[in-house]
């Protein structure tokens, strides 16, 4: 029998309804799977796949999920993917708090790049008790896999069939307490492993070692990482440094024992969502306005897709309609354009005079908003209104600034030049973003044909090759 506090969850599900960007259908089909779906469906969640099952797009699934996590309904967690294994490595409950980790069963490095950090978002528990929310009375044999990779990894057989059967003991250990966990095996490869804290420690056999060793779970890590045992009967001394009681287990490796360095089975990953995605999600940016990004590093991205526009002729509409006729109009064609990126998936990333910057994960999405704004702006006031837009692709370093996301680098510079070279009432783009077979596909049908051209930009060496859509 679910335990869902409906008090809690109605009241909160009125925070959302608030914001009018739901039909009444969606809201009641959610609140309907919170309550009654299974515990393992409302753990570390996808967005992209509740809105493929549900009928909806993915900007309004994801726009669902952040409002009810603003709301207190859900909790996110950022994921670091290990490369080989698909381990979610982080539980971490801010994008500040996003780092580099290495996984403890690879051993390999798990970096905080484009694809590799995925959130996933739980039923907080002050709305639906769920079983994984005390993962110290939890099986290995059945919760392990959730506990520790991927919701969205498609893991091989053989790890699922070596978990299911790895499991030699099980204890859970209460704050500061230890347990001793015995086991006589004559060859294999072992490991103690905290799966709450993504703690693992690999236990080697050999002849004439030391019977048995001591091993401490601190700050969500099992130390030391290694320890050699003897062969035959031995003894693992587990001490649990947390303030929280926590399962461990000693195990058989699910990963094959004569495994070379960077001999690990592909894994598929179904669709999730990527800190990418979020961060360029205008939700994102309006509801979690405290989410800073790590540190002095920034977060790097290897291909994100940066618009900018400008509004043809600005100085003369002030000249010719008036201050305030044409500050009026120039707020309504900042609400289209706000429009236009929001309900792609994009994020306005800030306005300069009479002028918007805005990002997007996909390149596709950034060329729909792009011809959504052109025909959309012609409407304002009764025509008259022209823009000029300018879309570049590539690498980026989201940063913090004036306590608000910002992007930095040659990609924003290119963006910003080919803006400036692009016509009245034109779209021009670089050849890395109409390059994507899908942008040509958005252009098309949007009625924009394409010409090729070459122009000089302003810091960037050389002739550069750009297509003007209109």
């Amino acid at each position: 029998m679910a335990r869902v506090n409906r008090a809690a969850l109605s009241g909160r599900m009125e925070v959302v309804r608030a914001r009018a960007s739901f039909a009444p259908a969606v809201l009641e089909r959610f609140e309907r799977h919170l309550c009654e779906a299974p515990d393992e469906e409302l753990f570390r969640m996808s967005p992209l796949r509740y809105g493929a099952a549900a009928g909806l797009s993915e900007p309004l699934a994801i726009d669902l999920f952040l409002c009810a996590a603003h709301a207190g309904i859900l909790d996110f967690a950022w994921g670091v993917l290990c490369p080989a294994c698909s381990a979610f490595l982080s539980t971490a409950s801010s994008l500040k708090s996003l780092a580099n980790q290495r996984c403890p069963l690879c051993q390999l490095e798990a970096p905080v790049e484009d694809d590799s950090v995925e959130i996933a978002f739980t039923v907080s528990p002050s709305v639906r008790k769920l079983c994984y929310h005390e993962p110290w009375k939890l099986s290995v044999a059945d919760d392990y896999l959730r506990l520790h990779y991927s919701p969205s990894a498609q893991l091989p057989s053989f790890i699922r069939d070596a978990i299911a059967t790895g499991a030699l003991s099980q204890q859970s250990i209460g704050p500061y307490q230890a347990h001793t966990f015995r086991a006589e095996l004559a060859e294999g490869e072992l490991g103690i492993n905290a799966p709450a804290h993504h703690g693992w420690t690999h236990v080697h056999l050999a002849e004439g070692a030391p019977s048995g060793a001591e091993l401490h779970l601190v700050e969500g890590k099992l130390i030391p990482e290694e320890v050699t045992v003897a062969k035959g009967a031995f003894a693992l001394t587990v001490h649990n440094r947390t303030d929280g009681q926590t399962p461990v287990v000693l195990m058989k490796s699910p990963l094959p024992e004569d495994r070379g360095e960077g001999d690990y089975p592909e894994i598929i990953r179904a669709p999730y969502l990527t800190a990418k995605r979020l961060v360029t999600s205008n939700t994102f940016r309006e509801l979690f306005r405290s989410q800073s990004i790590p540190g002095e590093r920034g977060l790097e991205f290897k291909s994100l897709t940066v618009l900018f526009t400008d509004l043809k002729g600005s100085t003369e509409l002030y000249e010719r309609v008036g201050d305030f006729s044409a500050f009026a109009l120039v707020r309504e064609h900042f609400d289209v354009l706000r429009e236009a990126v929001a309900t792609r998936g994009g994020a306005v990333v800030k306005t300069i005079g009479d002028a918007v910057m805005a990002s997007f994960a996909e390149a596709a999405a950034a060329m729909d908003s792009a011809a959504a704004m052109r025909r959309e702006v012609k409407k304002v006031g009764g025509g008259g209104l022209e823009l000029k837009i300018g879309l570049h692709q590539g690498p980026c370093i989201a940063v913090e600034s004036n306590e608000r996301l910002d992007y930095f680098g040659q990609t924003v510079n290119i963006a910003a030049r080919v803006q400036g070279v692009a016509g009245a009432d034109e779209i021009a783009c670089t050849r890395s973003v109409y390059g994507d077979p899908r942008v040509r596909s958005v252009a098309e049908a949007a009625g924009l044909s394409a010409r090729e051209d070459r122009a000089i930009l302003k810091g960037v060496g050389g002739e550069v090759g750009i297509y003007r859509l209109a």
